[in-house]
């Protein structure tokens, strides 16, 4: 199924880590222990259903364009150990491959397409394996016959223990002349790995109580890391992770919040992420949840004391979570 956003989203998958000034950390996912302040209970949706409806499985053609064109995600194949560079310990290279087909009479301009791919109950983003010599030109143009299809291939770097939960795939197909994208989302297992239940799949978050919110809890439909410090002196960095659930059937747009990362007792203002500039904010699948990991410049003098992070949604509302600064 597709769905029109109302905005322009970017068509270039990025790095799920991004550097800017100021502060940041991550921290392990919510704990199952039905605790109102840190439990996220998995989504249930109907028992009839492998995936909840508007997320398909690898191989089904989900169409674009009031069925000009459709587009497929033909599942995930495990790279040897050697065929992609700079692969960290723990972790392998994949190939996703989404093919676009012309369903018209005549030749036509295949739609743009943008991936991201996230993994685990939080929905952590894949990085893109950096190879310069599979660069392609994915953005350009691309003329495709009658009833004819292109394949689109990206390399995604996920960590081994990503073998088991399943993997939901947000593509972004953009139409010749249009700036919106449509948006369309798989989800399957890697390979060797065992199909995951969905109701592990989306953490719910906890009831929005509190007026502070500890670092690395829920709060409502949000949650923030602790915060982790790596680096010496000035070029400290500070790291964390920022979790958003959709509760809903629909997609949400993405993340949409802006974090504001306050150090200290007099709360000094380290470091404001946007959306787009700060962190890549592709739209997130019906009942999944998204995490983006944001690093910038630490303080040095900060390090060790107090950190407030607001995070403010796109209608302006705000919840503060507060913790240690590394």
């Amino acid at each position: 199924m597709s769905v029109r956003l109302r905005r322009a989203l970017p068509t270039v998958l990025l790095a799920g880590t991004v550097l800017v000034s100021g502060c940041a950390g991550s921290d392990s996912g919510p704990k199952a222990d039905g605790k109102p302040t840190n439990s996220a209970p998995g989504a249930r949706p109907s028992p009839s259903t492998v995936v909840p409806d508007g997320i398909a499985k690898p191989g089904t053609a989900l169409p674009v364009g009031d069925g000009a064109w459709t587009v497929t995600l033909q599942g995930f194949e495990r790279l040897p150990a050697d065929a992609e560079p700079g692969v960290p310990a723990g972790s392998s290279a994949y190939r996703a491959r989404v093919t676009v087909a012309n369903q018209r009479a005549q030749v036509a301009t295949a739609p743009r397409t943008a991936v991201t791919a996230r993994y685990g109950a939080l929905g952590r983003t894949a990085a893109e394996a950096t190879d310069s010599s599979t660069a392609s030109a994915k953005d350009d143009p691309q003329q495709v016959r009658p009833n004819g299809s292109v394949d689109r291939d990206l390399k995604l770097v996920l960590p081994d223990q990503a073998q088991g939960p399943a993997v939901t795939v947000t593509v972004e197909a953009t139409e010749e002349g249009l700036a919106e994208p449509e948006l369309l989302f798989f989800e399957g297992a890697l390979p060797g790995g065992a199909p995951a239940s969905p109701d592990a799949q989306a953490p719910q978050g906890a009831p929005a109580r509190q007026s502070v919110t500890p670092l690395g809890q829920w709060n409502g439909h949000v949650r923030v890391g602790k915060v982790t410090v790596s680096g010496e002196g000035a070029a400290r960095t500070g790291s964390l992770e920022l979790s958003v659930v959709n509760r809903s059937g629909d997609p949400m747009p993405g993340l949409g919040t802006t974090l504001r990362i306050l150090t200290g007792q007099d709360l000094h203002l380290a470091a404001t992420v946007r959306p787009v500039f700060g962190y890549r904010d592709a739209a997130i699948a019906p009942y999944r949840t998204a995490t983006q990991s944001v690093s910038f410049r630490a303080p040095e003098a900060a390090v060790g004391g107090p950190v407030t992070v607001e995070a403010v949604d796109a209608g302006g509302s705000r919840i503060t979570f507060e913790g240690t600064l590394g």
